[in-house]
């Protein structure tokens, strides 16, 4: 017998040996070693995303294309320059030629200024059409004294251009914090990983000592050889246990990398020897209470990017409806112009209505407005379907926060709880360990410890992991992750 299990432990020492060079080719070159190894914190994280992820660059650009909107909407201000020239020449005479050149400057409430001069010759020019030999120029305005004096469709665009530039900001907070929440999800889940391959990677190496070991003792008749057995089955379930962590850390490390990019819109290559930062263990520091809750409420009510930005919404309704309220009055404009010779607008005639002028009014109204009633309504309705929009997704990210906030307690509590669990195992563990050296315990309760100890580590750093993805989440229900 004691040949035979001579023969078995040398047997197993030599499987044994296949399945650790094994194990030593599928990790070699995966991970760097230790000296080597860089931190990637979750400040420096969303730093990164921040300033380079292209969606992030891509909300940069709503405030701009709000600058450019805005400048669009003045153009409606810009004084304008016209020129007509009209000629008409037949049978090799001149019949007219008639020179027109004005500027336009309109100004607030609708008025608009302008300033010509026409220059007219030729043998058959219309009476109305003659003006002096050296031409005639003009000073004019344009008022209106009805229609259009409250609100035109030059302010409203210029108002609603100013309401979207400030809506843009809120715009951008709103897709980063949509961007960011996913991003330290992403994190989170690379942490939980690796420390998970943390912990199987030191299990693994206990293993293997304790194989060598139990191998040595069966080899000087100490232990029986079936312990050896019992050791080579350990060792391979935490090698198994081992490559399972580390292929789960290495994907979603290649997810994380979806998210870190360089400068000049080059995507970051996948990079092994960067690791998380190690998840706090202890939460006394940042414990939620009941009371923030009511504080979070209430700066989701009054900052929340979504809301903010159906408010701005509102603002741009109202300024519509402003717009289509003012289009249910008649049209009546004023028309009158300065007339002089050579643009020295000097008169003899002293009373500004009683020589050299030209006066016109002009005056329209539809006879039922139907129309401009059905618009005014169509705005009204709009903005009742905005009003119940923001009600409903105010209750909505209020629920949200409350639910978040609720599994956050929880998770606190949970995560206390099993931090008292990981040391009392592994008090087990080492008392068992202990035993075992004494001879007192045998290689099975041994296992049965440490497995009871690695799990409650791997689920230690899962809620750890959920704590810190559900506060994110809470963050990310308030309005303020991006700020």
């Amino acid at each position: 017998m004691v040949i035979n299990s001579n023969r078995m432990v040398r047997f197993l020492l030599r499987g044994k040996l296949i399945v650790w060079l094994l194990f030593l080719l599928s990790a070699q070159n995966v991970f760097a070693t230790d000296t080597t190894l860089r931190i990637l914190t979750v400040n420096e994280f969303i730093g990164i995303i921040k300033q380079y992820h292209p969606l992030a660059k891509q909300a940069q650009l709503l405030p701009e294309q709000a600058t450019a909107e805005l400048l669009i909407a003045r153009g409606g201000w810009d004084p304008k320059l016209t020129s007509d020239y009209d000629n008409k020449t037949y049978d090799g005479n001149n019949y007219y030629s008639y020179f027109e050149n004005k500027v336009t400057v309109p100004v607030w409430y609708g008025i608009e200024v302008k300033a010509g001069y026409d220059y007219v010759y030729g043998g058959k020019i219309n009476t109305e059409n003659t003006l002096p030999k050296d031409g005639l120029g003009y000073l004019g305005i344009s008022v209106p004294l009805v229609k259009g004096m409250l609100m035109d469709k030059q302010r409203a665009a210029l108002r609603q251009a100013q309401i979207f530039r400030e809506a843009s900001e809120q715009q951008r907070l709103l897709l980063l914090n949509d961007l960011l929440l996913d991003a330290l999800n992403t994190y989170y889940d690379w942490s939980y990983a690796y420390n998970e391959w943390v912990v199987y990677s030191e299990a693994t190496r206990i293993a293997e000592i304790r194989f060598k070991a139990t191998v040595q003792s069966a080899l000087l008749g100490d232990r029986a050889a079936i312990d050896t057995t019992e050791a080579l089955t350990q060792l391979q379930s935490r090698q198994f246990q081992l490559n399972e962590a580390r292929l789960r850390f290495l994907n979603t490390g290649l997810e994380l990398s979806n998210y870190l990019w360089l400068e000049n819109d080059i995507p970051a290559p996948f990079d092994t020897t960067i690791i998380p930062a190690a998840l706090e263990s202890d939460f006394l520091k940042q414990q939620v209470q009941w009371t923030q809750l009511d504080e979070w409420v209430t700066e989701l009510r009054q900052t929340h990017p979504a809301l903010l930005n159906y408010n701005f919404k509102l603002k741009q309704l109202d300024i519509e409806r402003r717009l289509k309220l003012e289009n249910l009055k008649p049209t009546l404009n004023a028309n009158y112009n300065v007339l002089s010779e050579r643009l020295n607008f000097r008169s003899n005639a002293g009373i500004v209505f009683s020589n050299n002028y030209k006066f016109g009014v002009n005056f329209s109204m539809p006879l039922t407005f139907m129309q401009g009633r059905g618009e005014l309504k169509l705005t009204k309705l709009k903005i009742l379907d905005t009003k119940y929009t923001i009600d409903f997704k105010q209750q909505e990210l209020v629920n949200k926060l409350k639910s978040y906030f609720n599994d956050l307690i929880a998770l606190q509590q949970q995560t206390k709880i099993y931090e008292s669990s990981v040391a009392g195992f592994k008090t087990l563990f080492d008392g068992e360990t202990s035993r075992l050296d004494n001879g007192e315990s045998s290689l099975f309760l041994v296992n049965a410890r440490e497995n009871r100890y690695l799990d409650s580590q791997v689920k230690l750093s899962e809620l750890q992991a959920k704590y810190y993805k559900k506060q994110a989440a809470l963050k990310w229900a308030v309005g303020n992750i991006g700020r």
